[in-house]
């Protein structure tokens, strides 16, 4: 079984790996590529930081030799990455950027100093306005750029080309999936898809996917990596076990 990975170029590989010991072949076709930014980050004036991505935990690593300060995650993935990173104080939020408000309320007060959030300028989903209406003190600031893929690798559109396209796709944002489908749009494959299940990282991302036919729409249970690769899992042995 074929599963295509949109994931940017420095995650991809990674994905690619656990996607190869479940038994299934890994088509990379990265849609965006990720350059950190080089200016040091000095944390001396805040009180945590905002982390909505495992790049802005890359980016914050490369940035500063702090490891103490707080930060405040969203989802159990970016903040098992914070952890292997170094950083020993972390936690993490569920149910995606919308709670994040609701959870550092919980966690924190706005009297104990501002916070930081970092990103990389796509603001979608942008948690500084509601913890302002909330009374926190915050700044914004962009750590890396992540740069748009505009076509298929080679090897991916000619799989793509035969009979029997690949069985699976891999979807871990919106803005991943929209480049994704101007490139098959641009090859004049997208019809393609309707012979090829979609998995996606959340809920969120596997509506917007449906706005094109696809055999299937499926999401990942708690919106991380392993988890798009259980739900992959569990599409071969179903398949297998029809066959």
């Amino acid at each position: 079984m074929r599963v295509v990975i949109t994931r940017a170029e420095n995650e991809a590989a990674h994905l690619a790996s656990a996607v190869e010991q479940i038994g299934c072949e890994p088509l990379i076709a990265s849609m965006m590529e990720i350059q950190y930014s080089e200016e040091p980050i000095d944390l001396t004036d805040f009180q945590g930081v905002v982390i909505t991505s495992g790049n802005a935990v890359r980016a914050l690593e490369k940035a500063t030799e702090e490891r103490e300060i707080p930060l405040y995650c969203v989802g159990p993935q970016t903040r098992k990455l914070a952890e292997s990173l170094g950083f020993t104080n972390v936690k993490n939020s569920y149910g995606g950027v919308k709670n994040l408000p609701i959870f550092l309320n919980r966690e924190t007060t706005p009297d104990k100093g501002p916070l930081l959030f970092i990103h990389g300028g796509n603001l979608a989903g942008n948690p500084v306005q509601e913890l302002a209406q909330g009374g926190f003190r915050t700044a914004s600031r962009r750590v890396y750029f992540a740069g748009a893929i505009e076509t298929l690798p080679e090897d991916v559109r000619a799989e793509f080309e035969k009979p029997d396209t690949p069985e699976i796709a891999t979807f871990f944002s919106i803005r991943t999936y929209k480049l994704f489908r101007a490139a098959m749009e641009k090859e004049g494959l997208l019809p393609k898809l309707r012979d090829t299940v979609a998995v996606c990282i959340s809920p969120a991302v596997a509506d917007f996917v449906r706005e094109i036919k696809w055999k299937k729409v499926h999401s990942a249970d708690d919106m991380t990596g392993p988890s798009v690769v259980k739900k992959i899992a569990e599409i071969k042995e179903a398949a297998e076990a029809a066959s």
